[in-house]
């Protein structure tokens, strides 16, 4: 099937006018406080100058731009604002509405230039976006399927040329699994009455074949009734020859295997029904780009009739959400294959950077060292202010040092702006020690039985927590309600963080007699082939300042410094050292978004 090629901006979740919430240990200027709550008008600001950048040949707005409950009139116009820069470039702009601002807010909103579409549930018939007298595309959010619909309104034109328009639609996932409950729910209803129907009928044996006919009948989106049967053995869910019309429930258990217990299958994280949803609406609808709505992380699933997309949000609101914030550039080939990348769009940004400390680290090596992590990470073309988490591994000397020396107060001090060539990034910053797990001679020391407790099952699991809230017989279901609300907001790795110091200051000697019964107690392995010598000793001067700036360099380029000794000679003699040590993987580099493909597929 041929198209006219095309491109767009996806993007979604803007959120106008809504603040940024940032967890940092500092005090916040007025000028930061200032940008924390236009951030989500600037990353607005930022999707409006990528379209005109690039050309574009609509933008596409998918569900919840502005907030309508909070009423802003920054929102409405910062929208306006925008719409018009774009109508004066000839861009039009096509909005689906979503859950937090509905079709009636959408409404309501004077002037609206002529170049804003808004796309109606109500309205059978989809949207054009027309180019030099020719429609490149359609945008629909009803929910019509086929050539006609029940009233005969034709949805889906055909061309004479065989170049077909590319067709977009929305879908939810929220909405979907809404779907499935009811059904469920009338699928029990319609079990209880048949069951009372059968107890009192002389034609039991005829209802109860009509019962397991009911079970057995899907009726899909086109209104045609298709026989759900078990799929054979061997088949494949892309291999349309072996489904043949029919919709299969998925069959992998082995003959003469239970039943699973488990969740349904998924297939890269997608639940395998609504995956057969989606192809479903793709078919029907004879759509080719599902704008996935309600959803804040970025997130694409490819088929083979096209692709369903998520740009996540513009600007997340805190570091619970996601890291950055982005909309997607589509392009779109003559032969309807689909290239999605990624337009950072986010002013604020939240990095989280994981370091493991060495000893003997002093705090300008430090410092020293977190600015050269700082130097390593991907900086996006919108970004303004990154707020860092810092996880800091460290023995428990270690630890209280830092904590001495006011670390998180050095930190904010000296690495208050990034200069990355002629850009300078603001910089927040908020540090958690977390204790190493210790290792002492004496097994039934109740500081080592604490150590032993405390380990890395210890963390909570959000899962877990949720469970518990479940089981508790004696919470209400509003206070349920309220304590499931609370989960994502839990920092279980600060939490595990304070559980492991906390331990230390109550079972922990004193540092003294701590790296005594370190020493006199039994190393450990640090890697394959280690050994540990009694007579040497590793000392303050055999690490300098200059030694911790070279932390981040490979063991080869260590070793090829002159009198400085390998990593390996280096700490083989420390019985301090943890085998997590020589085991930290760095990060691995976020690639620039202008040379990222994140989707490349989807023919129609």
């Amino acid at each position: 099937m041929a198209f006219e090629p095309q491109r767009f901006i996806h993007a979604a979740n803007v959120r106008l006018d809504v603040p940024v919430s940032v967890q940092t240990s500092e005090a916040l200027t007025d000028e930061l406080r200032v940008a924390f709550e236009d951030a989500t008008l600037t990353s607005f600001d930022d999707v409006i100058h990528a379209c005109v950048d690039h050309a574009v040949d609509f933008l596409l707005l998918s569900g919840n731009i502005f907030i309508e409950a909070d009423r802003s009139l920054r929102a409405r116009l910062a929208l306006l604002k925008g719409f018009r820069q774009l109508s004066e470039k000839n861009i039009p702009v096509y909005i689906l509405p979503g859950d937090a601002d509905p079709p009636e807010a959408w409404r309501a909103i004077p002037e609206l230039p002529d170049n804003v579409f808004i796309c109606f549930s109500s309205n059978p018939e989809p949207l054009e976006v027309n180019r030099n007298g020719r429609t490149i595309a359609t945008v629909s959010a009803s929910m019509w399927y086929g050539e006609t619909d029940a009233f005969g309104i034709q949805v889906i034109s055909e061309t004479v040329d065989g170049i077909q328009p590319f067709r977009i639609a929305p879908v939810s996932q929220a909405k979907y699994e809404e779907s499935q409950r009811m059904a469920a729910m009338a699928a029990e209803a319609n079990d209880d009455l048949l069951d009372e129907t059968l107890q009192s009928s002389a034609t039991a044996e005829r209802l109860a074949a009509e019962k397991s006919q009911v079970h057995g009948t899907l009726v899909p989106l086109s209104g045609k009734p298709r026989v759900r049967k078990s799929r054979p053995a061997g088949t494949s869910d892309d291999d349309e020859s072996e489904w043949n019309g029919e919709i299969y429930d998925v069959d992998d258990s082995e003959p003469g295997s239970e039943p699973s217990d488990e969740a349904e299958t998924t297939i890269d994280g997608w639940d395998e029904g609504f995956i057969a949803f989606v192809d479903e609406m793709l078919t029907e609808g004879r759509l080719n780009y599902l704008a996935l709505t309600g959803e804040l992380e970025r997130s694409t699933l490819n088929r083979p009739l096209g692709t369903m997309h998520c740009p996540g949000t513009t600007q997340p609101r805190s570091h619970h959400e996601t890291s950055d914030g982005s909309c997607s550039l589509v392009e779109i080939g003559t032969d309807g294959l689909q290239r999605i990348r990624t337009i950072d769009t986010s002013s604020v940004d939240w990095k989280h950077i994981e370091v493991t400390v060495r000893e003997h680290t002093t705090l300008t090596a430090m410092l020293q060292m977190l600015k050269a992590e700082l130097l390593e990470q991907n900086v996006g073309s919108s970004d303004r202010i990154w707020s860092v988490h810092w996880t800091l591994r460290c023995s428990v000397p270690v630890m209280r040092e830092l904590i001495q020396e006011d670390l998180a107060v050095a930190v904010a001090v000296e690495l208050d702006e990034l200069k990355r060539g002629t850009r300078t990034i603001q910089l927040l910053h908020d540090v958690v020690l977390i204790p190493l797990e210790w290792q002492l001679s004496d097994a039934n020391h109740l500081a080592q039985r604490y150590s032993r407790l405390i380990n890395d099952d210890a963390r909570l699991i959000e899962s877990e927590l949720k469970q518990l809230i479940e089981d508790d017989s004696e919470l209400s279901v509003g206070w349920r309600h309220r304590l499931t609300a609370l989960l994502s907001g839990i920092d279980a790795e600060r939490i595990f963080g304070r559980m492991r110091s906390d331990g230390a200051d109550w079972f922990l000697p004193d540092l003294e007699e701590f790296e005594t019964l370190q020493r006199t107690a039994s190393p450990r392995d640090i890697s394959e082939g280690a050994s540990q010598s009694e007579d040497d000793e590793w000392t303050d001067e055999d690490f300098t300042e200059e030694d911790a700036v070279d932390v981040l360099m490979s063991d080869d380029e260590l070793s090829a410094e002159e009198d400085v000794p390998s990593d390996d000679e280096q700490f083989d003699d420390d019985p301090d050292f943890d085998e997590e040590y020589n085991n930290v993987d760095p990060d691995d580099d976020e690639e620039d978004f202008e040379d990222e493909d994140d989707v490349a597929g989807g023919a129609a």
